[in-house]
This record gives structure tokens, C-alpha cells and sequence, in this order.
């Protein structure tokens, strides 16, 4: 690791970087049951999905690729767009102009907006790319597009209430096809709760919200994030999008149980 770090500054002066090639999954050929399969596991900030979602992955890593294996390798070769049909491509160049303006129209520093929106494109680029490229297996992911991308879905489905060509109401419903939902939700009390001890443990970092606004504002965006979850959920299940609802207080194993049966529902029950 030191002389990857040494050689790597040496490399720097010269306008070199050495950087790890990311596993590439297409060399999986041994196909598992979840293969053509999105599970979103979504919730508000601090509901305590990551811990969750890690406390998964030991059980269903032999089954699904995770999301930040996907958005390495999807990453390393560049965008995933080109592999889109016409209308979809349009699709998701819709989402993505809706999410700038929803970014760029918000407060903070540019820096800080422009790492945000590269963020999300890394994000739809990913998702792109499990579902457009011939996977053995499945996608898990933790937050995933129906998460980052509700405020833009849930605009595009009210453009659609307004009259549109029906192609465009095909490209949402692809987009929504062999995806499935997991919500995992708490009281607004104990995400306050989490989110503080987050902010003691690691000030400043990214996701910490105390760093950025007061408690009043942090409980005035919850709110708003369980509101778009809840009209964003009624929007799914019109376009056949199979959803779990947990509760995050309580028992993790049994929370845990209820993921796999409904991992395995969402894949056997799709093909009887």
C-alpha cells in the first residue's frame, strides 16, 4: 500500500495516476435466480439503512451484485447511456435535466452543488448499466434511483397525467420492471436520534445534517423525505412495482428474514 502510495505521487508530478481496475462482473457467467432483478432497499437519512444493508450483504452476496461493485466497474467504462433505446435514452435525459434544475435551484456552495448532481449521474449511469448490460445476477442496492431520483420520478409521472404520447408512458414502465422496493422507515424522533450520533461521531462529513442546518430544518427535511417516499411508493405500486415496508425499530433478524422471503418472491413469483 506505501509504495503504491509513493509511486503514485511520483506518477502525480507527471499528470499520471495508478488506479485498481474495478472487477469486471460480465466475467460472471454462472447465472443465479435474481438475474434481471432491481431490490432498492430506500428510507430517509438516518433511518439506519447502511448498517442494515451491511448486516445483508453476508447473506446475499452469493446471489446479487451490490450497487458499489456496479458503480465501479460502470464508472471505469464510462457512461452507460449509449446502451439505451431512443426512448428511454430520452427518459433518462429527462430525470437528469430535472434533477439540475432541482439542484442548482437549492442553496449552498457550487462546489458543493456540483458534486451533488455528479453524484446522481454516477448513479442513473450505474443503474443503466445493471440493467443494460448482461449480468449473471441481480442488483441490491442500498438507496439506489427510486431513492435518489423520487423528486424527478414523481414529476415525470404528473407530466405524464397531462397527456403524453404513449411511448413515453412505455419508457416509465420499462424503467419500473423487474425493479422492487424495500422501505425501511422509523419515527421522526429516533431518525433525529441516529442523525445526532452520526454528527458527534463524524462532524463535517457529507451526510452529516447537523453540520449544514439546525434541528428544526433537519426535521423540516425528514418530514418532507417521508412525505415524497410515501407519494413516491403510491406511484410504484400503479406500475406493478412490488414493495416491502419495515419497520427499522425492529428486530433485525426478523427484518432480515422478511427481506429474503421477499427477495425470493419477487424473483420466483415474477416467473410462475
Amino acid at each position: 500500500m506505501q509504495l503504491t502510495s509513493l509511486l503514485n505521487k511520483l506518477l502525480l508530478t507527471n499528470g499520471v495516476q495508478l488506479s485498481k481496475v474495478p472487477k469486471d462482473l460480465t466475467a460472471d457467467k454462472r447465472q443465479r435466480p435474481s438475474v434481471g432483478h432491481v431490490v432498492e432497499l430506500i428510507g430517509p437519512s438516518g433511518v439506519g439503512k447502511t448498517y442494515f444493508y451491511n448486516y445483508l450483504r453476508p447473506v446475499l452476496e452469493e446471489g446479487w451484485f451490490f450497487r458499489n461493485e456496479v458503480k465501479k466497474i460502470s464508472n471505469y467504462k464510462g457512461s452507460s447511456f449509449s446502451l439505451l433505446q431512443e426512448h428511454d435514452a430520452l427518459f433518462i435525459e429527462a430525470l437528469l435535466k430535472k434533477k439540475h434544475e432541482n439542484v442548482f435551484s437549492g442553496k449552498g456552495a457550487l462546489q458543493r452543488k456540483v458534486s451533488l448532481y455528479d453524484f446522481f449521474i454516477r448513479e442513473i449511469s450505474a443503474d443503466v448499466y445493471s440493467r443494460h448490460t448482461k449480468l449473471a445476477r441481480g442488483l441490491f442496492s442500498d438507496e439506489g434511483v427510486t431513492h435518489n431520483f423520487s423528486r424527478e420520478i414523481l414529476w415525470y409521472h404528473e407530466q405524464l397525467n397531462e397527456g403524453v404520447e404513449k411511448n413515453q408512458h412505455d419508457a416509465l414502465q420499462r424503467f419500473f420492471d423487474n425493479r422492487s422496493v424495500i422501505l425501511y422507515d422509523a419515527p421522526i424522533a429516533q431518525i433525529i436520534k441516529n442523525l445526532k450520533k452520526r454528527s458527534s461521531q463524524k462532524p463535517g462529513a457529507a451526510n452529516d445534517w447537523f453540520h449544514y442546518a439546525g434541528e428544526q430544518e433537519v426535521t423540516e427535511f425528514i418530514e418532507r423525505s417521508k412525505a415524497s417516499k410515501r407519494k413516491i411508493l403510491s406511484v410504484l405500486q400503479q406500475y406493478g412495482v412490488a414493495v416491502l415496508a419495515l419497520d427499522a425499530t425492529k428486530d433485525i433478524d426478523g427484518n432480515k428474514e422478511k427481506v429474503l422471503e421477499f427477495c425470493s418472491s419477487v424473483i420466483f413469483g415474477n416467473k410462475e
